[in-house]
């Protein structure tokens, strides 16, 4: 099978292109060659093709392929460039959107069939509704729309995952949102997210799926205790603070505290994302605690430069040493 990325070097991109070389599928990477420029280079079966497809560089693209992955596709003017570009030139499309597309989250259960967010208003979840219609529009049954919730794991450059096990690690007392024990967390390891969608493409599969996990519900509670329990037992305290207070004191509820989204905000629906529908083509998921460790270990020996979620060390002794933990 001919595969052509469009991206390819950078967290699920990355992931999609090492399996498809260990299923031995011949690839061609597009991408501009900035991010991880040694990826993959002098492997046989591999091709590197240098471009912005944010340019007429797309206009480059000019072989047969079985199938394109777009990753990277963000701005709906791109993507509409390189679906013109490759219509007659790929049997299938596939296109990485987002639960974000969705018009409503406020609660769930999500499901496929719900509306999309309004289209052409120039912001993320905007953007990528859009670029999904415009695949659509021209590959129709020909296309592969994925539309993944959080994806976490090794080489995950968003670091709200990552936080919370490398938070563990350095032990102490670690501020946590006292949620209710309802309260639900969701996401998908890219390596399952990844070998899932390849088998997707060897079948043939087209239409449009949700994928998220874990399969059996998971609370945030459990999941910041097993972190807890995983990572340094003896060396942490979870530290649970009200929610109320947490705002009082300014903790950007997501980014500083990853996962946490106080009902006020009417997000719930980020993480009540349906996902039955991949369950049932295929999709499998490691353990948790294999996510939880993988991670923690990536971060502690090959993560690099500033972080990009998650609270500063100095800001969170502040409010552990004037905040009340809930008794």
């Amino acid at each position: 099978m001919n595969v052509l990325i469009l991206g390819g070097t950078l967290f699920l991109g990355k992931h999609l292109a090492e399996q498809a070389v260990q299923r031995g599928m011949k690839m061609t990477l597009f991408n501009r060659g900035t991010t991880n420029p040694t990826f993959l280079q002098h492997t046989a079966g591999v091709t590197h093709l240098i471009g912005d497809r944010g340019t007429d560089d797309s206009k480059r693209l000019t072989d047969q392929w079985d199938v394109v992955i777009d990753v990277a596709g963000r701005d709906p003017e791109d993507v509409r460039r390189s679906v013109d570009q490759l219509k007659d030139r790929c049997k299938m499309y596939v296109y990485i959107s987002s639960v974000s597309a969705y018009k409503n989250l406020q609660s769930g259960p999500v499901l496929e069939s719900d509306a999309l967010h309004e289209l052409d208003q120039d912001d993320y979840a905007s953007n990528k509704a859009t670029s999904e219609v415009i695949v659509n529009e021209t590959f129709y049954d020909r296309s592969l729309i994925i539309r993944p919730g959080l994806i976490v794991g090794p080489d995950d450059s968003t670091d709200r995952f990552t936080y919370w096990p490398w938070r563990m690690k350095q032990g102490g007392n670690v501020l946590v949102p006292d949620v209710s024990e309802n309260k639900a967390v969701q996401f998908i390891d890219v390596r399952d997210l990844s070998t899932w969608i390849l088998q997707l493409i060897e079948q043939g599969q087209t239409g449009t799926f949700n994928a998220t996990g874990p399969q059996a519900p998971l609370s945030f509670r459990s999941f910041l205790e097993r972190c807890q329990e995983l990572v340094a037992p003896q060396e942490t305290k979870l530290y649970w603070v009200n929610e109320e207070t947490l705002q009082e004191n300014d903790v950007q509820p997501w980014i500083e505290l990853p996962f946490w989204l106080p009902d006020s905000l009417r997000m719930n629906g980020l993480l009540q994302v349906n996902s039955n529908k991949a369950i049932a083509a295929g999709l499998t998921y490691r353990s948790l605690d294999e996510t939880i460790i993988d991670t923690l270990n990536w971060s502690l020996t090959k993560r690099t430069g500033p972080w990009q979620a998650g609270m500063s060390l100095e800001k969170e002794s502040q409010l552990l040493t004037s905040v009340p933990p809930m008794k």
